[in-house]
């Protein structure tokens, strides 16, 4: 193994790269059909920034008793069974990862698809896409340094970024302003009260899904004790403060149906009613930032491209059949899981879309940080007297709330299914049941691998 590790900022910069990806730049379009109003889809976002901090503070305590790289897989593992966490691990690589690498680069393609004068959702954009995933595969393969230093500066490019737009519609001279109202009345009340209040969250699942980013290379961390609850925290409630700003944003720029009418590629439609024509040089200003937020997602994809390859390096230190992702090249890369998440990403662009990915991802993913977060009540009571480095905070009234409300959301998204395709739903349940019952086979497949290599 590598002696080579990333650092706290490399880890707070996983995190954020991690949130900050397809979510946030997609997922307004689809929510403001259920909930038409300013202050209850801010509301919805704060909402979902509160269950991914009450997450984020859970999952720091479990990194500090199961410090090493894998995920729900290492956590589920030690606190259940094997079995359901060799589930979690596949659903890591597959659910976790490579559908949200996917969604990030089918978005990449939609946001650059101006720049070369090709329309959103065109032939041409899937292009663009396994082009941005072949990308950061190649830079993956270039190592732990070239990869660290790359998601540093392109996520410092990503906030700049943010920033930037967040300020733009109060500096701007007559710059436009939408009719949208951000009032609190009896009808916000009623929104985030609503069925399309919660299961609006399962997206928002999505887009705040990341805060765990950093536990996925524990083993690959320096001073993972410190650093890693450390990293979470930071990236959680730093991505938090900006979604809120962003939305708020593009809200206060672009009317309601302006941002249905817009697509998911939400970034263009608001620097388009911001500038308009207006070029500097001989570029237009539009396409400026359709450049910038294709870096932006670029930069969500590498992280992914760090993080995912070290699931399956954990898997193949536990399962020998496995083995082959713990190949690495001198440069710390992981090689053959890379290219391994390279081609599944790939797979899951070709044939998926973004609204699929976001109803796919989210449940998914509450599933399985809502077990994580059972587990940590569950040690509490095993291990009362355990070594802790880092001790949830407001426990357990922050694991409750992050239990109550993922519950409402996974019950409303179940309840809405008549109204939309339920392939999502099902698709989830049927990886979580494909890893449960293929681990048996898989630890016989063991037995004779131990028995043919003595």
């Amino acid at each position: 193994m590598t002696n080579l590790k990333y650092t706290l900022s490399n880890a707070i910069f996983i995190v954020i790269a991690n949130m900050i990806g397809t979510g946030v730049f997609s997922s307004l379009f689809f929510q403001v059909g259920g909930l038409p109003s300013g202050s209850a889809i801010l509301i919805l976002w704060l909402c979902g920034g509160l269950v991914a901090l009450c997450g984020a503070l859970c999952y720091a305590e479990l990194a500090g008793l199961f410090p090493r790289s894998g995920g729900e897989y290492e956590y589920l593992s030690k606190i259940y069974h094997p079995a359901l966490g060799f589930a979690a691990g596949i659903c890591s690589l597959i659910v976790g990862f490579a559908a949200p690498m996917a969604g990030a680069a089918l978005n990449l393609g939609n946001y650059f698809a101006p720049v070369l004068g090709v329309a959103k959702d065109a032939p041409e954009c899937k292009y663009i896409a396994l082009a941005g995933v072949a990308l950061v595969t190649g830079i993956q393969l270039l190592g732990v340094r070239a990869g660290g230093i790359f998601q540093n500066i392109a996520t410092i490019l990503k906030i700049a970024l943010i920033l930037l737009f967040i300020t733009l519609p109060f500096i701007l001279p007559e710059a436009p302003v939408s009719t949208v109202s951000f009032d609190w009345d009896e009808n916000t009340w009623g929104l985030i009260t609503s069925g399309a209040f919660f299961s609006s969250l399962a997206m928002l699942y999505y887009a705040y899904s990341g805060w765990n980013a950093s536990i996925y290379i524990a083993s690959n961390l320096e001073n993972p004790k410190k650093n890693l609850p450390l990293s979470i925290l930071l990236g959680t409630v730093s991505v938090t403060i900006l979604y809120l700003a962003l939305n708020f944003v593009f809200l206060y720029v672009c009317n309601l149906d302006e941002i249905s009418a817009g697509g998911p590629s939400l970034g263009n439609t608001v620097a388009a009613k911001l500038f308009g024509t207006n070029v500097i040089g001989s570029f237009k200003i539009v396409d400026i930032f359709s450049v910038l937020f294709s870096i932006a997602l670029i930069a969500t994809l590498n992280s992914g491209m760090i993080t995912s390859p070290r699931v399956a390096e954990t898997l193949g230190e536990d399962y020998p059949i496995f083995q082959v992702f713990t190949k690495e090249l001198p440069n710390g890369s992981p090689y053959i899981a890379v290219i391994t998440m390279g081609v599944l990403t790939s797979i899951f662009t070709v044939f998926s879309s973004i609204k699929s990915i976001l109803d796919f991802v989210g449940f998914s993913l509450a599933i399985f940080g809502s077990l994580v977060v059972i587990g940590l009540l569950i040690m509490r009571f095993r291990t009362p007297n355990a070594d802790r480095p880092f001790k949830t905070w407001g426990y357990p009234i922050t694991p409750i709330v992050f239990l109550v409300i993922n519950g409402a959301m996974m019950y409303y998204t179940i309840q809405f299914m008549h109204e939309g395709s339920a392939m999502p739903l099902f698709a989830s349940i049927y990886i979580i049941l494909l890893g449960v019952g293929l681990h048996p086979w898989v630890q016989l497949l063991q037995t004779k691998y131990n028995k043919n290599s003595q």
